[in-house]
């Protein structure tokens, strides 16, 4: 996916993909609109041909206003979940943040979700509340670990 400004970025990547370039088919749309903006004859297009639907989108800029990170990182990952059920996608993942915990000082590890400290800006708070499972379990590892296992998932057969 791919927004309606970011074409250019998306064809270049596609160059750079070499074979196999095909299979990048963009999808332009808006984490604010519900099912990203995605209408229901791309849905029909792509129902069920969607193997890994990675939503890693957010807005990173920690000075953006409070409702601008309410709509893209709470209400957007909503949308994202809700187009990936709508597709039929086998796997979602959701790539999470370090900002879930706030800023809490020192190691923060998967079963410490609730330790989150100073989630008053709308950034750590959008984020935790975003990326956050009541009472559950997430992880939390190193962003090139991330990275690595998705690209090492994406291409295994089973």
């Amino acid at each position: 996916m791919t927004r309606e400004g970011s074409a250019h970025k998306f064809e270049a990547l596609r160059e750079r993909f070499g074979a196999g370039y095909d299979r990048l088919v963009p999808v332009t749309g808006d984490l604010k609109q519900p099912l990203l903006g995605v209408g229901k004859s791309k849905i029909s297009d792509l129902k069920s041909k969607i193997d890994h639907f990675c939503h890693f989108a957010a807005i990173y800029d920690i000075g953006a206003s409070a409702e601008a990170q309410t709509a893209t990182n709470i209400d957007g990952t909503r949308n994202a979940v809700n187009l990936a059920e709508a597709l039929d996608a086998k796997c979602f993942q959701h790539v999470s943040s370090i900002a879930a915990g706030g800023l809490y000082e020192g190691t923060f590890r998967e079963d410490m979700f609730e330790e989150a400290e100073n989630c008053q800006h709308s950034y750590f708070s959008t984020k935790h509340d975003s990326e956050g499972i009541e009472g559950g379990k997430f992880n939390v590892v190193p962003v090139d670990y991330v990275v690595d296992a998705m690209d090492h998932i994406a291409i295994k057969k089973a």
